[in-house]
């Protein structure tokens, strides 16, 4: 048995089959932890989220922020932008139902695994999380979310994209769950950039890769891996958080994560 963690999959499913081939994956006894953002940009997201529901429990999915984007053009009844490549996807018979379970994915996943004879506590999220939030409350938020996408998809879905305002009680999670599906750098005092998407080099001084911050979850969290930023080249300089997401497509690769040994898989991105 393995736990292998897999980068941004963006419809890229030629690549994302490919690599489960060069990691031998077993859905009988392995499992697959999706960093989220398993549709649009790469030309076979319909395929992406048919074989990834049919792993059923052997997936682990976090949503986001281009698959939320697909769940508010499908249930808002919203044209995809020029550059999506989700039509194919949206008119095909059996979007509802891959629809619905997106629907029911996290925002932020969490177990524990056997690493090294020791069991270690692994957390995943597509962008980040905020420096203050404990496991308790980021497993909470998620939770909480998915209750009310999953009650009320339409009402939650233009909340989530701001096309009407929320009330202040909700302002909180409805700011955390943006934080968690696209958030990048930070400045000194917490508040996310959500602008900002290019590598660390060319980040202000005055700004901050959310992950380089003191964080809570950290203390209940021995391992956390994300995606979302692939400007990252899959590099954090800190041994325990992982950055998965480099770049499959936009012509560079899909990265898998073996847990269980730290080793790394790559396969190149067939994208252009």
């Amino acid at each position: 048995m393995a736990n292998y963690v897999v980068g941004d999959i963006q419809g890229c499913f030629d690549e994302f089959y490919e690599g489960l081939n060069v990691i031998k994956f077993n859905k009988s006894k392995d499992f697959l932890w999706v960093t989220g953002d398993l549709v649009n940009r790469g030309p076979k997201s319909l395929e992406v989220l048919k074989y990834i529901r049919k792993l059923k429990k052997s997936a682990h999915i976090v949503l986001g922020n281009h698959d939320l984007h697909f769940l508010n053009c499908y249930f808002n009844d919203i044209l995809p932008k020029n550059n999506d490549t989700l039509i194919p996807l949206l008119r095909d018979k059996k979007v509802k139902l891959l629809a619905e379970f997106l629907l029911k994915q996290p925002l932020f996943f969490s177990k524990q695994v056997f690493i090294k004879n020791n069991l270690k506590n692994v957390g995943m999220v597509h962008a980040g999380i905020p420096e203050t939030m404990s496991l308790k409350e980021s497993e909470i938020m998620s939770r909480k979310m998915t209750q009310k996408l999953v009650s009320n998809p339409k009402k939650i879905l233009k909340k989530i994209f701001k096309k009407f305002p929320t009330s202040h009680a909700e302002d909180d999670i409805f700011e955390k769950s943006k934080f968690f599906t696209t958030v990048r750098s930070v400045d000194a005092l917490g508040k996310p950039n959500y602008s900002y998407k290019g590598n660390l080099k060319n980040l202000k001084k005055s700004n901050f890769p959310w992950f380089k911050k003191k964080m809570k979850i950290m203390n209940d969290i021995d391992i956390l891996v994300f995606g979302h930023w692939a400007a990252l080249e899959g590099k954090t300089k800190i041994s325990n958080v992982y950055a998965m997401d480099t770049g499959c497509s936009w012509g560079k690769e899909l990265t898998f994560l073996r847990l269980e040994d730290n080793k790394k898989f790559k396969v190149k991105s067939k994208q252009k």
